[in-house]
C-alpha cells in the first residue's frame, strides 16, 4: 500500500470538512472487510456534520435541505476494523440548485477511498429543487450569476 501525501488526501473542490470516524465491528461484511454500502453512510455522517457546522441546523428541522441525486465511490483499499477514518469532504461545481460534493477517507495519511456525488436544494413544501443559499455558494466560490 502506497503512503500518500496530505494533499492527496483532499477531495476535489473547496476544502469544507472533516471527520474523524471509528470503524465499527459491525460495518464489517462476511468477507472482514467494510461493507461497500457503508462507505457511502460515512459520506452521509461527514456531510450532515458539515451542514450542521455551517449554520443550517438539524437537517430533519427544516423547510429546505439536500438530496443526493448520483453517488459513487471508488474502493482502492479494504477498510478493516479496528481504524479510525480521516474522512474529508470538498465542494465544486455549483449551480442554480445544485452541487458537487467529493470525499476521501484515508488511515494513517493512507488513500483508501475517493468518492463524489451531486447534491440538489430542495424545498421540501413543494419537493421541487431551490436555489442554493446564499451561504453555500460562497463556501463553493460561487457568485450569484452560475
Amino acid at each position: 500500500m502506497k503512503t500518500v501525501g496530505e494533499s492527496d488526501l483532499d477531495p476535489e473542490g473547496v476544502q469544507l470538512h472533516r471527520e474523524s470516524m471509528q470503524v465499527r465491528w459491525g460495518d464489517m461484511d462476511a468477507l472482514g472487510h467494510v461493507n461497500n454500502t457503508i462507505y457511502f453512510r460515512y459520506f452521509e455522517q461527514t456531510r450532515i456534520a458539515w451542514f450542521e457546522s455551517a449554520g443550517f441546523g438539524s437537517l430533519g428541522g427544516q423547510n429546505f435541505g439536500m438530496v443526493i441525486v448520483d453517488a459513487h465511490a471508488e474502493f482502492l483499499t479494504p477498510v478493516v476494523y479496528p481504524s479510525v477514518l480521516d474522512v474529508r469532504m470538498g465542494g465544486h461545481s455549483p449551480g442554480r440548485s445544485s452541487f458537487v460534493t467529493s470525499y476521501t477517507i484515508g488511515i494513517d495519511g493512507q488513500l483508501y477511498t475517493r468518492g463524489h456525488s451531486r447534491v440538489v436544494w430542495v424545498d421540501h413544501a413543494t419537493g421541487r429543487s431551490a436555489a442554493l443559499p446564499t451561504q453555500i455558494r460562497a463556501a463553493l466560490g460561487g457568485d450569484d450569476n452560475d
